[in-house]
């Protein structure tokens, strides 16, 4: 660190925030001027505000502020405080609502720029919310009574201690009333439909935007959110153009409503009369799969260490199970929504269809990227996976289709620290019907140590080997959200998936694994044996994986896998990076349906046949 560094870092600054535009601003010494005036440091815009608001003089260690008209300082009319550092103050007046915060992190401060988003603490429940944007943060004020407001204090970003009672900031906030009990979210639709009957006719008749559910119980789990809900509380989504504009999902969404009114076909109606066909959540508001209620749904987690091949095996498994499943049981493997399966579908293309290493090659999986969308749940605006969801139907028996449904999550999200309210986007394996670990032998130290002579380029790579831990942090989260001791096990079928068998093949021995399929059934007992054999390997060099593993569920079983059944090559990609990727030329998958097959013959065993395990 420098001279000039250490000597900031030493000096407290009183850093402020306009919370009515998201102006902030640093006062180190001199003195400070706030209000309307060209010469004001920091300048408000409410026509309420004097040209001199506020003057600030540094003496010593303190900031002594002079307001030129009586504010609320800290909740309190007065007209001058002191802050020292490791203060933190709120002023309410003149049109405005500044916060104080007396630090040594100025930098920190002003990195957050014109940032103007909100934090909401309950001091009733002890939790906080957010962050909200400013339009955000109003609708979703909007669904509380005047005693649920009374508990709440709002933070704006970069605060710690001091915030605002949502009362006293509701006119300059802009807040729409508070809402009876029960809370009926009908105040956003109510301000945005006076001017939609102007332009369009005759004024819509009002919907129901918002029901109190519990998200625990109910005939139905949504593969976005993984909340439960009965039948008669999904919403529906509006069609008519002057509709747009949800409270949750904001201005560019359609409105979700319960419906109330039904054409002649049974269709719903939204506000304009015009049918909808379209489905929502009634927890996140996202758009569920056509035909959602017609069919059960089973949820196949994938989990795995950040680079293990998930992306690559989730390719390669929806592009096999589409001939497998036909091939042997005449069942048809199809996309439920094709617009909303389409990166999946680019991904499977990519890897099977280029020519080239280069063209093959799949990124890494992105926290913040097109496989996650933002959407509300449990009160915060949050980064969930999107699913891929797949039909599965036979002509004989129709009653007994269902759903799957996938997603590609990045490997980070399976990490401890990344287990929070804010980050729920692996929670999905606490309500799955079969969860897959990939194992990736090539981070593990130990098993790399047995494999002798192979020349594959991912075993150059030393990363730290997290795959244990992650296996552990599975089994917290798992039976933190059942509510189980952490003596329990759950029943759900768990899939130890070692990857890259074309690396490894030759430490189970001579002999070639079962065949998982033979004479149109799933061979169980194959599977087994298999799994005996891979399950000694893994004891041998992996011991904390499998006691991991069963540790989490009393059903686990232990597959050889390997998507590309080749080993990748190295090449440059078009900025020059160094890269390593499958030649698309030599794709030889093995065994990559086998975990799949066992999973659906417990959950399904009306549809896919299999013989005893025994």
């Amino acid at each position: 660190m420098t001279q000039q560094a250490k000597m900031r870092s030493n000096q407290s600054s009183l850093c402020i925030l306009n919370c009515t535009n998201g102006d902030r601003a640093a006062v180190d010494g001199a003195n400070f001027l706030i209000g309307a005036s060209p010469n004001a440091d920091l300048r408000t815009s409410s026509p309420h505000c004097p040209q001199i608001l506020c003057k600030i003089a540094k003496h010593g260690d303190a900031m002594e502020l002079q307001f030129s008209c009586p504010v609320l300082i800290n909740g309190a009319e007065a007209t001058f405080f002191r802050s020292m550092p490791g203060e933190e103050h709120t002023v309410l007046g003149a049109g405005h609502m500044l916060a104080f915060k007396h630090t040594h992190q100025a930098d920190a401060w002003m990195a957050l720029r014109k940032d103007n988003s909100w934090y909401v603490y309950s001091s009733e429940k002890h939790e906080w919310n957010g962050p909200f944007g400013p339009e955000y943060l109003r609708s979703w004020l909007g669904q509380f009574s005047v005693n649920s407001r009374q508990q709440l204090v709002l933070i704006p970003n970069g605060m710690e201690q001091m915030g605002f009672y949502v009362q006293d900031a509701k006119d300059i906030l802009m807040i729409p009333p508070p809402m009876p009990v029960p809370a009926e979210k009908t105040a956003w639709f109510d301000r945005h439909s006076s001017s939609a009957a102007e332009s369009h006719g005759p004024e819509p008749e009002p919907a129901v935007t918002g029901i109190e559910l519990n998200s625990e119980y109910g005939e139905f789990t949504c593969p976005i959110c993984w909340f439960k809900f009965d039948r008669g509380d999904v919403m529906n989504i509006a069609v008519h153009n002057s509709l747009r504009g949800d409270p949750m999902l904001g201005d560019e969404a359609m409105q979700r409503f319960h419906a109330t009114r039904f054409n002649d076909r049974g269709q719903a109606l939204d506000a304009m009369g015009l049918a909808t066909s379209d489905l929502a959540c009634p927890h996140c508001r996202r758009k569920l799969p056509p035909g959602f209620l017609d069919l059960p749904h089973h949820i196949f987690s994938i989990v795995g260490a950040p680079s293990s091949g998930k992306s690559y095996y989730l390719s390669v498994l929806i592009k096999l199970l589409q001939a497998t499943l036909f091939q042997n049981f005449g069942i048809t493997f199809r996309d439920a929504d094709p617009s909303e399966n389409v990166i999946l579908t680019q991904m499977k293309t990519q890897l099977f269809s280029s020519s080239s290493p280069e063209d093959a090659f799949l990124a890494k999986t992105d926290l913040e990227g097109a496989l996650y969308e933002t959407l509300p749940r449990q009160g915060r605006k949050v980064r969930l996976p999107k699913p891929f969801i797949f039909k599965l139907s036979h002509p004989a028996i129709p009653e007994s289709g269902f759903s799957m449904v996938f997603y590609d999550n990045a490997g980070e999200h399976f990490e401890p620290t990344r287990n929070s309210a804010d980050s729920p986007g692996a929670q999905h394996i606490a309500v799955a019907s079969g969860i897959f670990f990939l194992f990736d032998p090539l981070h593990n130290t130990e098993f790399r140590a047995m494999m002798k002579g192979v020349t594959d380029p991912q075993i150059k790579k030393h990363r730290t080997d997290q795959q244990d831990v992650i296996l552990a942090e599975t089994e917290v989260r798992i039976k933190s959200l059942l509510g189980l001791d952490s003596r329990q096990r759950v029943a759900t079928p768990l899939a130890v998936m070692v990857g890259k068998y074309d690396t490894w093949s030759s430490l189970l021995g001579d002999a070639p694994l079962l065949p998982a399929i033979q004479d149109g059934v799933v061979r169980l007992d194959h599977i087994k044996a298999n799994s005996a054999r891979v399950r000694d390997l893994m004891v041998r060099s992996c011991p904390s994986i499998v006691a991991n593993a069963e540790a989490i569920s009393s059903n686990v079983c232990y597959f050889a896998v390997s998507p590309l059944g080749c080993s990748p090559v190295e090449f440059l990609d078009r900025e020059g990076t160094p890269r390593i990727g499958p030649d698309p030329k030599q794709l030889n998958p093995r065994h990559v349906e086998a975990p799949t097959l066992w999973v659906l013959a417990q959950a399904t065993p009306e549809m896919i046949p299999s013989t005893s395990a025994l």
